[in-house]
């Protein structure tokens, strides 16, 4: 099938007129790795590689695909994301805490299911690039992470850069750790909803289940290569 543009996918899922069918969002996990730092703590972040066919040049938290081994564990998820820092970072992460979880919007060609974890390190940890598929690593407080993506100069998708600035409201790791195991976690989907007017409105709803979330959140950028068309 013919990839559609991007303003003809928007108005295809939002009409559900089945121009376009929507790709499978695949199993995945992301981490966002925190350690101590004067000013407060610093997170983890990955530049991937301007060669790959998702987020090409994009800062990213560790993360990918689940695995079929990764089924043999009771939660997939959770050794999904510990198996994949350990091939992109070299970290062994043993505690991680349930933070978010995101699903690619319908529009895209690359859709991704993912939950997100927090998981606290010591203050000389470093990790190392093992991945070819990142340049860059990076240790960065999550405001100065948020900057770099608002001013340009570190592009990433939204939900990163949404994680960034809820991670920016905790003064230090045990205000970020509660507010990891406070938070109520549904599965967020950016969607395209028709206006009687013709015009796109983007709505957040529960993934399974369709519910509103929040109305009104303005469009989402084309996630999977970073393009505006």
């Amino acid at each position: 099938m013919e990839l559609l543009s991007l303003n003809d996918r928007v108005r295809s899922v939002a009409a559900g007129d089945g121009r376009w069918q929507v790709p499978v969002a695949e199993p995945a996990s992301t981490v966002v790795i925190a350690r101590p730092g004067t000013s407060g703590f610093e997170v983890l972040l990955m530049q991937r590689s301007s060669t790959m066919a998702f987020a090409p040049n994009m800062a990213v938290f560790p993360g990918g695909k689940v695995d079929p081994k990764d089924h043999e564990f009771p939660d997939p998820f959770m050794a999904c994301a510990i198996r994949e820092v350990h091939e992109e970072v070299g970290l062994k992460l043993t505690s991680l805490v349930a933070l978010d979880h995101w699903i690619t919007p319908e529009v895209e060609p690359l859709r991704y299911d993912v939950r997100f974890y927090l998981s606290i390190v010591e203050e000389h940890v470093e990790g190392a690039l093992v991945t070819t598929e990142a340049d860059t690593i990076l240790w960065l407080t999550p405001a100065q992470a948020h900057a770099r993506s608002l001013d340009g100069s570190l592009p990433m998708l939204r939900p990163t850069q949404i994680a960034l600035a809820e991670l920016d409201m905790c003064k230090n790791l045990e205000e970020l750790t509660d507010f990891a195991r406070a938070r109520d976690i549904a599965p967020k989907l950016p969607i395209p909803t028709l206006k009687p007017t013709g015009e796109i409105r983007w709505d957040l709803v529960n993934g399974y289940t369709g519910e509103p979330i929040q109305t009104n959140v303005g469009m989402a950028k084309q996630e999977t290569t970073g393009r505006h068309e």
